[in-house]
């Protein structure tokens, strides 16, 4: 039983689910009638509160013992074991006077013996593994040492999985509060650039269906959505007349924006995301035949993250309106990848975002 319950201890991934599985080998491999583990409420009624259970209960928890309270004039084993931290156990229960309260109804289910072991929990209450015996028990030395050591390693076990769903919660909480960060910077530059943010958003949306059919995994995908989603944010350091300007830039001023990848890199390079976001915006203008910028990076030195990107970022950035051209259309940006496939542009990358608007029915408008 102590063997199989370490098992548990090993395999157990959720608390209800160890708690469950200790009730059941006590009952299925230990012999006993009925294993339960009960949860000391701190309330003013000091209830008892089943939170696992296996074997024939039969509604027991209902009529038995419901409170840890010292009552008069009989004070049950259960709760004196849950006030004194002592195991307590009836060797039988059909003559011992504390049983008297619940005797009709514990012989009723075959209940002849029991013993509550208390072990404390994390959140400084106790806890109690119960076990009933189908025939009278004097409960050896050596099986309170078996049972109490079987607590013990419950209670670490639970001590364990609760550490564990800390940490899940805590790296949860981190990862909202970093896409929340994210939303914010966003929303900084659609107060800023309306068209900008409006293009960010169409991208943001076409990677992340070009990223999936590629079968990148999901968390992948969300750490290229949400660089997308603030690709542009290096033009917050650039003149708004310049963004807005209604007919081609200068050289001089597409020099100026050129240099918005690297200034994204520079704003965010020291913020610790669980993606490589500021590399992925430094490098969505990259061009696998090194033609790009800020960097002239070749080939596999450029993340396929960013490759996404840069196909995704012309795609959107044809087919829309700008503010010194109309729009091209879809047919003539999807032209334009064709043509550079394998050249400037990642051939997979390509192919995957011809499927997506070709196979798949994608449309830009998000």
């Amino acid at each position: 039983m102590l063997s199989e319950s370490n098992l548990a201890l090993l395999s157990s991934t959720t608390e209800p689910d160890l708690l469950a599985e200790y009730c059941r080998i006590a009952v299925e491999t230990g012999g006993y009638r009925m294993a339960s583990v009960v949860l000391a409420d701190t309330g003013p009624d000091r209830r008892i509160q089943a939170i696992a259970l296996h074997g024939h209960e039969d509604g027991y928890a209902a009529v038995g013992p419901r409170t840890w309270a010292e009552t008069e004039p009989v004070d049950g084993p259960i709760g004196c074991a849950i006030r004194s931290g002592q195991v307590q156990f009836s060797e039988d229960i059909s003559t011992d006077p504390v049983m008297a309260p619940w005797r009709a109804e514990a012989l009723k289910r075959g209940y002849h013996s029991l013993i509550a072991v208390p072990f404390p929990l994390p959140s400084e209450t106790m806890a109690c593994l119960i076990l009933y015996g189908k025939r009278r028990d004097l409960w050896s030395g050596p099986e309170r040492k078996l049972l109490q050591e079987m607590a013990a390693d419950l209670a670490f076990g639970i001590a364990a999985l609760r550490t564990a769903a800390v940490k899940v919660q805590y790296e949860a909480n981190l990862q909202v509060s970093l896409e929340q960060t994210i939303q914010v910077i966003a929303d900084t530059i659609e107060e800023r650039d309306a068209y900008t943010a409006g293009h960010q958003r169409r991208v943001a949306s076409l990677c992340t269906r070009i990223a999936e059919e590629l079968g990148l995994p999901a968390d992948r995908v969300r750490g290229l959505h949400l660089a997308a989603t603030i690709h542009d944010l290096g033009k917050i350091s650039i003149p708004a007349e310049i963004l807005a300007k209604p007919r081609r830039l200068s050289t001089m001023e597409f020099g100026l924006i050129k240099e918005h990848p690297a200034i994204g890199f520079e704003i965010l390079k020291k913020v610790v995301f669980p993606w490589p976001i500021a590399t992925i915006i430094r490098q969505h203008h990259e061009r696998i035949d090194g033609s790009g910028y800020p960097l002239g990076l070749t080939g596999e030195a450029i993340l396929l993250e960013s490759k996404i990107l840069a196909v995704a970022d012309v795609v959107e950035a044809m087919a829309s309106h700008r503010p010194y051209r109309s729009a091209l259309g879809l047919e003539a940006a999807l032209d334009e990848i064709t043509t550079h496939r394998g050249l400037t542009f990642d051939a997979s990358v390509v192919d995957a975002c011809l499927r997506v608007f070709l196979d798949r029915g994608y449309s830009l408008d998000v």
